[in-house]
């Protein structure tokens, strides 16, 4: 069995010009091992490892200096970040991603999010046939996309995945299960594993993104598993 802890940088031009859906696939018997190395980085940061929103990491405040790394130096804040992706390099911690560019969707009665969550079903399960295994979802808790996201696995399953390549869906079970991110050490890996793949679309050649952005080279954690980076040049669907 595996279990996949994904997250969403939401589509917000011009500073954010794509939707992003990733997430991390582990086995289930290595969860603890990850969760109590997350869950160390998280005490050396904050003096405690309990899980609440003062002990929750998000990529963007820690690369950014905001919310519960606000004020924190600078220096410590990329080493951290170091160990975050160090975890995240592993070769038994599986990676999938996905990138739609809504600009290149000249039609789609589809929002850009529903069409990411399609094809990050259908990368997932492909990892999980090709593993031979089963594998459960898990998100993090975001009011408007649940209700949905739950409705279309169900879909999906039962049938296959829209569109004329619809694919069948066979190896994830269950349905998608939501946790807030300050519940969840693995979701909040997923968080930082997103926000490090889609800073390295972003200009940055100068400052602090620079000194960022050759942390995030360096850790070697930028390749995926699986993943789909859609459409690249204007397409029209329905």
């Amino acid at each position: 069995m595996h279990l996949i802890y994904y997250d969403e940088v939401k589509f917000g031009p011009p500073e954010q010009p794509s939707y992003w859906l990733g997430g991390v696939c582990v086995a289930h018997e290595l969860v603890p091992e990850i969760e109590a190395k997350i869950s160390a980085i998280a005490e050396r940061a904050f003096g405690s490892a309990v899980l609440n929103k003062d002990t929750e990491i998000h990529g963007i405040e820690l690369c950014r200096g905001k919310g519960n790394f606000k004020g924190r130096d600078f220096g410590e804040r990329l080493e951290l970040l170091k160990e975050l992706l160090a975890i995240v390099a592993r070769e038994d911690v599986m990676l999938i991603r996905v990138k739609v560019n809504p600009a290149n969707i000249t039609h789609s009665s589809d929002s850009p999010a529903d069409i990411a969550f399609m094809f990050f079903v259908e990368k997932v399960d492909e990892l999980l046939r090709a593993r031979s295994s089963l594998g459960m979802l898990f998100g993090d808790y975001d009011e408007p996309a649940i209700g949905t996201s739950v409705a279309n696995l169900s879909e999906f399953r039962r049938g296959s995945t829209r569109w004329a390549k619809g694919k069948g869906i066979e190896n994830l079970i269950d349905t998608v299960h939501f946790a807030k991110s300050h519940h969840s050490r693995m979701i909040q890996l997923a968080d930082v594993h997103l926000y490090a793949s889609q800073f390295m679309w972003g200009d940055n050649s100068s400052g602090w993104r620079k000194a960022v952005a050759e942390v995030i080279s360096a850790s070697r954690s930028l390749g995926p598993t699986k993943y789909k980076d859609w459409p690249h040049e204007a397409r029209w669907y329905r």
